[in-house]
């Protein structure tokens, strides 16, 4: 790591597979910019990030649980998992109120994202940190005494390199060195994911319906090899090529939802079933088809997300209904 005491230095180099994702990330953009996506996509989309950004960090709470509470509907639940959901919606819900070249308004994104759970939310750790896996620790943080001139300097990285380095590089180059310097007590990695998703909105609109959160969730513990690897390297470039391999994969993931509602032959089963029976049950949509129950959720839930379906009622007692 290149640090001056309490002056960070970024340290970085891209590898002509790294441009080379980056001219496919813009191409599949301007194809994504053609599409006229409505409003709920944008809403689905958001809650999908909350609910990935939550799930990297063991929140136990379901996608349908998220979406619920987005909507104001009670779910049974451990109270500060809930509260967890509540604060993260209500930061993406705003999120054109925040600028990421502002420093105090990532400390207001921290205090409501962390609201209600400590003392010193929007405010930067007096004490040390690391970072445990199982009971090993593998990461130590800097002091806290050079924490609040090391985010100066991070800022002050960023915007005077806005119009240097390439945006989908610049927000990975903040989310390594912010996620490096640990700056508060808890929600380090909360924080970072949303002030990406801020960065990379500013930079494109599309990201509003772009969840990279959900696919940094399904490559969880790459995310964090990535992270460690460059603990060790002294430099942003694993991490780099990791964030690129993820913003072309949501991108590409997305727009195959949106474009064309691929289905598997286990999912047309489930829609004949439903046009015959709208009141089946997912038992008897198990033992019909054939296959486990846990697949049929898992179908069920990849259905609704293509707006295929929807339920309409109680989870007890309530009906299918199947889109137009």
């Amino acid at each position: 790591m290149n640090l001056n005491f309490d002056v960070i230095n970024p340290v970085f180099n891209l590898s002509s597979k790294n441009i080379k994702t980056i001219n496919e990330i813009e191409t599949f953009l301007k194809d994504a910019k053609k599409q006229k996506l409505k409003k709920f996509v944008r809403k689905k989309s958001q809650v999908r990030s909350v609910y990935s950004s939550l799930a990297i960090e063991n929140n136990s709470l379901s996608l349908e649980d998220v979406n619920k509470i987005s909507n104001n509907i009670s779910v049974s639940g451990k109270r500060k998992e809930i509260q967890e959901v509540k604060n993260a919606i209500e930061l993406y819900e705003n999120i054109v109120s925040y600028n990421w070249r502002k420093e105090k308004d990532l400390n207001k994104a921290h205090k409501v994202l962390m609201k209600y759970f400590d003392d010193d939310n929007g405010n930067y750790r007096k004490h040390g940190e690391g970072v445990k896996r199982g009971k090993k620790i593998v990461f130590i943080a800097p002091e806290s005494t050079i924490v609040p001139d090391l985010m100066k300097s991070l800022f002050k990285y960023i915007k005077n390199n806005e119009k240097k380095i390439h945006p989908l590089v610049l927000s990975s180059i903040f989310h390594y060195y912010f996620v490096y310097i640990h700056p508060y007590t808890d929600g380090n990695g909360r924080v970072a994911r949303f002030w990406v998703s801020l960065m990379l909105t500013d930079y494109n609109e599309a990201f509003t319906y772009l969840p990279f959160e959900e696919t940094i969730y399904k490559h969880r513990k790459e995310y964090y090899k990535s992270i460690e690897s460059c603990h060790l390297n002294g430099n942003a470039n694993v991490f780099i090529t990791f964030m690129l391999k993820i913003i072309k994969e949501t991108i590409i993931n997305t727009t195959q939802e949106t474009t064309q509602k691929k289905i598997n032959n286990s999912q047309k089963k489930i829609i004949e079933l439903i046009k015959e029976n709208p009141s089946v049950t997912r038992k008897e949509m198990a033992e019909k088809i054939g296959i486990s129950d846990d697949g049929i959720k898992y179908n069920l839930n990849k259905l609704k997300q293509m707006n295929i379906l929807t339920r309409v009622g109680s989870d007890r007692s309530g009906t299918w209904k199947i889109s137009k």
